[in-house]
């Protein structure tokens, strides 16, 4: 049973400028002064709890980290410029929106940070919840930093708008700076597990998960490799013998046999949805308008705003146990088909439950999996490789990856074949969890990945995108209030 994390809606308002439009122009009435709160350890329970709100946006935030890439693409519905790069420019809705709900998130967290070291309270509790806050506040910059660069660091509680005259960018070198030390505070605070009641909550393994893709990120091969070997060597996590486990809601936060035996847990971090609670619309987003099967309102039907490519589908090798649920062609008898969009419609199946009563698509209760134990296993091979090529401990991470698919194991690579045979595992092991765009990007060949692709629907943003749409805009609204301190990316 799963349980979420009650967010206190009152705290939204205090102190921050979260209920801002955008960040450089509140009302002053925005500002509150801190005065008593928080003044009790049920209030630093709250106001660390409302620092996880944002991480509930759900299908926008995952929209753009995954959409479009080689697998992915978004139908004829409706032709957002995020990903069909014609009108993407600096007054963008997708654009401004996640901007503006990253550093939402960061100010809830500012609060936690800034205020409850002098709360009177438990000592461990009090540690844990600044460090938890910590870490949202590195998803979050980390989440900005890889789609915009270099954004304005806000690291503490701002006292009114005239601190932010003048503001600009910091580079991208200082933000990732403040993510690595967010997250080595938190990780040396944060407990390896919670409790029934706290399932959710970011714990030391999350946090050192999170670190090790940053230091991936940043090409920085031995730290990470360092990290992700600590999380292997834990004997705290392992892949399901079942691959289709990690994808239902009934199966979340239980231990499954692995693949090499035991009860295990895959789970390393994930954002907690409960139907009619908190749900999400991810079902939807990613679901067919095939009419056969209840367009938007079925357990498989939506907008197909997050569909795979068909070249998706030639990149699974015969056999392999992963594709029944990663690319779904049929519901019953009835082959999935498009009204909107020629050609298309195959959907993922990681998001939708044909069991859920009633059959909606836009209150699904699936947990969204930020970090399974296989993605550390790619990532340790990742880093491995580029720091000395196929180990014997590259080929063991990979390896058991492709052994629970059902596919041959590898060997015999060179250093340059199995980087590739990573990225490709990558995307058949982890689509539609929210990666394979920011894989391209830390990859240096997003552009050329999309302007490359033979996909049948992708050849429109194949001809409009561009270098610079390797960055999104920032708001109109951030530079212009800021008098033109904060510069825009170039090209927009």
């Amino acid at each position: 049973m799963k349980n979420i994390i009650q967010i206190s809606l009152t705290l939204f308002f205090v102190f921050v400028f979260s209920s801002c439009e955008d960040i450089l122009s509140e009302d002053p009435k925005d500002f509150l002064t801190p005065e008593s709160f928080p003044g009790s350890e049920k209030d630093a329970i709250a106001a660390t709890n409302a620092a996880y709100s944002r991480l509930y946006a759900g299908a926008r935030d995952l929209y753009a980290c995954f959409v479009p890439s080689d697998i992915t693409f978004q139908g004829n519905h409706n032709k957002r410029p995020l990903s069909w790069f014609t009108g993407l420019d600096s007054q963008n809705g997708d654009s401004n929106g996640l901007w503006r709900g990253q550093y939402q998130g960061i100010s809830k967290c500012n609060t936690v940070i800034d205020l409850v070291p002098d709360v009177d309270m438990d000592e461990t509790l009090r540690n844990r919840l600044v460090g938890e806050a910590k870490f949202l506040r590195a998803w979050y910059y980390f989440f900005l930093v890889q789609l915009y660069a270099g954004v304005p660091i806000i690291d503490h509680i701002l006292e009114g708008p005239d601190e932010l005259v003048g503001i600009t960018r910091d580079s991208v070198d200082e933000v990732y700076n403040l993510i690595k030390q967010d997250l080595t505070d938190a990780a040396s605070v944060l407990p390896d597990t919670y409790s029934d009641e706290n399932l959710g909550r970011a714990t030391k393994w999350a946090a050192k998960g999170l670190l090790g893709r940053v230091h991936l990120t940043r090409q920085e091969w031995s730290q990470a490799n360092t990290l992700f070997k600590e999380i292997i060597n834990s004997g705290q996590f392992g892949l399901y013998a079942d691959y289709e486990r990690n994808f239902h809601p009934q199966n979340e936060h239980q231990k499954f046999p692995g693949v090499n035996g035991g009860l295990v847990n895959e789970n390393i971090w994930d954002v907690q949805f409960t139907y009619d609670e908190r749900g999400h619309t991810i079902t939807q987003q990613t679901g067919s308008r095939d009419v056969e099967i209840g367009g938007t309102v079925n357990h498989y039907g939506g907008y197909e705003n997050m569909m795979p490519t068909e070249v998706f589908k030639t990149y699974f090798e015969e056999g392999d146990q992963r594709f029944a649920i990663s690319y779904i062609e049929k519901i019953g008898d009835n082959v999935l088909e498009s009204p909107r969009t020629p050609g298309a419609g195959p959907i993922s199946g990681k998001y939708h439950n044909p069991t859920q009563q009633p059959p909606t698509t836009g209150n699904s209760p699936n947990n969204i999996n930020y970090l399974r134990y296989a993605n550390v296993l790619l990532m340790q091979a990742e880093a491995e490789n580029e720091l000395s090529g196929p180990t014997a401990d590259v080929y063991t991470s990979v390896n058991l990856i492709r052994e629970r698919a059902g596919i041959s194991l590898l060997s015999g690579l060179s250093k340059e074949e199995m980087r590739e045979a990573i990225r490709k595992e990558r995307a058949c092991e982890l689509s539609f969890e929210g990666f394979r765009r920011l894989d391209l990007l830390r990859w240096g060949i997003f552009v050329e990945t999309i302007r490359n692709s033979t996909s049948v629907f992708l050849q429109d943003p194949a001809s409009a995108i561009q270098d610079h749409h390797n960055l999104l805009p920032v708001p109109i609204n951030e530079v212009e209030a800021s008098n033109g301190s904060i510069e825009q990316n170039p090209g927009y």
